[in-house]
């Protein structure tokens, strides 16, 4: 015994050694980040891996002068629209395409999954002109309904083969107690899904939330102009805050980060372990 523990206690200091590097080289860049945030644009240009100034009212000055709460409430606005039609159609198609399986659900499917070939590139000019034709340009709308398009082909193709390994002796255990279809899916499928659905939240957040290409191009206003497109304000021909800039980045990922730290414990096992004896 103390032999084989002899052989593996180097292997495992390795093994953290190598850990903690690869996590220092993805935590330095925000670090740089949050450091830059608080230096005096001189500072930045002059002392870039330094600190010789501490400013925090940069964020102050960003949130303020730059309307960044302006575009953060108009990016939650958009993200929380986008989010909530997204997983009111994920959960019910997959769910339709698990478990009830109506007629033609194999083509309707197969549809869905043409979404995973399509990329935003190939779809810009029509949905351009869709918006145009519709009056819908420089609107929250013009963005809300690309972004939700975007997001549910992958995430409902996921939900689908995670439902359909869900045992079947719950569905069957809750008919015999007089559950029916509505019931199985708030009480029986929607608790397991729980795991796949965090994923697919986080995903589908970062892509909403992050989003700028798109934005670019349909917002000309600053009344309806999104974080990402509000940072472009700290920025011009000749000059560049970056002290107000990177405190505006660092408001912009702080969400991202507060939705990973609070729904990251639902990556790990699976919740239908255990669920059905014998």
């Amino acid at each position: 015994m103390k032999t084989d523990t002899a052989k593996t206690l180097p292997l495992r200091i390795l093994k953290q050694v190598v850990l903690i590097l690869f996590a220092l080289i993805v935590l330095y860049p925000i670090f740089f980040v949050f450091m830059t945030s608080f230096k005096s644009n001189f500072d930045v240009i002059s002392n870039p891996f330094g600190m010789t100034t501490f400013q925090p009212w940069n964020y102050t000055e960003a949130w303020r002068v730059g309307k960044i709460g302006d575009y953060f409430l108009n990016s939650v606005y958009v993200t929380v629209v986008t989010l909530v039609i997204q997983m009111v159609v994920i959960v019910l198609a997959s769910y339709s395409f698990a478990k009830l399986k109506p007629w033609g659900h194999k083509v309707l499917f197969i549809v869905f999954l043409t979404g995973l070939f399509i990329t935003t590139e190939m779809v810009t000019v029509p949905n351009f002109s869709t918006m145009k034709n519709l009056g819908l340009m420089d609107t929250k709308i013009s963005l809300i309904l690309p972004y939700v398009s975007t997001g549910i082909a992958l995430a409902t193709y996921i939900a689908t083969n995670y439902i359909s390994s869900l045992p079947k002796e719950l569905d069957e255990a809750a008919i015999i107690d007089g559950c029916n279809i509505v019931q199985l899916l708030t009480r029986i499928a929607l608790p397991l899904m729980r795991p796949i659905l965090a994923t697919i939240f986080i995903f589908n957040f970062q892509g909403a939330w992050s989003e700028f290409y798109w934005a670019l191009i349909m917002i000309r206003s600053e009344e309806n102009k999104t974080l990402q497109l509000g940072l472009m304000n700290f920025q011009s021909q000749f000059s560049t805050d970056y002290g107000l800039l990177t405190a505006g980045l660092v408001i912009a990922t702080l969400p991202i980060l507060i939705i990973y730290l609070k729904f990251s414990s639902q990556f790990i096992g699976g919740m239908t372990v255990g669920a059905v004896k014998g």
